[in-house]
């Protein structure tokens, strides 16, 4: 038997149905212009045939595992790290999509800095339906934990799954992806990296995010359960004087979205969760400071847009 050599990177991608989409994923990995990796797709119990779209690609270096039901994209990563071969591992979500660079620069990247465990990098925002060109998401250029948590916290760094890189000893020795979350895998999964590794955040932009209706951080039905979850196991989240902000910035955007859309009794049931948990005077507290965090906040956004688009002269 031949032994063959680890590849330098593993990346694992968790797919359930996305049939119409998933082979664009594939594409972009298999295109990277760093050639040493292994492509971990993890069926999670999907009703469409996605066995047949990985054995129609025929490339070697693309790996199918598939759960026997449907466990959450957390149980599926959660697979691709068990299997992985590679010591250095990363994410791909089955709508999103690689620039041709992104293998070969996180490598790389590992490499030149030995004692760095996490990487956090930066990507494209895209709403296909309305945007083609998207819109550069740069995160800052970090390398102190202390740093990448107040700005995690407070929402100046983006964490999306797929932006992570890590070392497979780090990603076990945490205990991987919580199962039981539905939403905040990511940040949970890195905070808990930050206890025993060391992070770093590039501004490097390395992926495409698409977003579309069907995100589970686009469900507003779910916020008030993961955020009680979330906050039950980072209760820094709010003692943190200094991550408060954060906090109470999710909670003001998730109820401004409800409000817009006038759904005023799913407003209502969520309110009522989240003060229980929180107590009342806390809640409100958090949820109006963070109704005027968000607003203000869009009205910079949109400032900044129309300077962008405003024709010189």
């Amino acid at each position: 038997m031949i032994d063959r050599k680890p590849p330098a990177i593993s990346v694992i991608m968790p797919v359930y149905n996305r049939a119409l989409v998933v082979g664009d994923a594939i594409r972009s990995v298999l295109a990277q212009q760093f050639e040493d990796f292994e492509l971990i797709v993890v069926d999670d119990g999907s009703t469409e045939d996605i066995a047949q779209i990985i054995e129609a690609f025929g490339d070697p270096r693309l790996n199918y595992e598939r759960l026997p039901k449907n466990c959450g994209g957390n149980a599926a990563r959660n697979r691709g790290i068990e299997a992985a071969q590679a010591s250095l591992i990363a994410f791909l979500d089955s709508d999103d999509e690689y620039l041709p660079h992104k293998l070969g620069f996180t490598v790389r990247y590992f490499a030149q800095r030995p004692e760095i465990d996490v990487l956090l990098d930066s990507f494209i925002k895209l709403y296909p339906e309305r945007d083609r060109a998207g819109t550069a998401i740069r995160n800052p250029v970090l390398d102190d934990n202390g740093q990448i948590l107040d700005a995690l916290f407070n929402r100046r760094v983006w964490k999306a799954t797929p932006g992570i890189a890590v070392r497979r000893e780090s990603a076990i020795k945490v205990g991987m992806f919580d199962e039981a979350l539905r939403r905040r895998q990511d940040f949970d999964f890195i905070l808990r990296l930050a206890k025993i590794a060391r992070m770093a955040t590039t501004n490097e932009i390395n992926w495409v995010k698409s977003y579309s209706a069907d995100t589970i951080s686009g469900a507003l039905e779910s916020f008030a359960s993961s955020a009680i979850e979330f906050y039950r196991r980072h209760p820094e989240y709010y003692a943190n004087p200094a991550y408060r902000p954060g906090f109470a910035h999710d909670l003001g955007r998730h109820f401004s979205r409800l409000v817009k859309r006038r759904r005023f009794g799913a407003a209502w049931r969520d309110a009522k969760r989240l003060g229980k948990e929180l107590g009342w005077a806390r809640f409100l507290k958090l949820a109006i400071g963070g109704v005027g965090q968000f607003k203000s906040r869009r009205r910079s956004i949109r400032a900044n847009h129309q300077e962008a688009a405003a024709p010189l002269r």
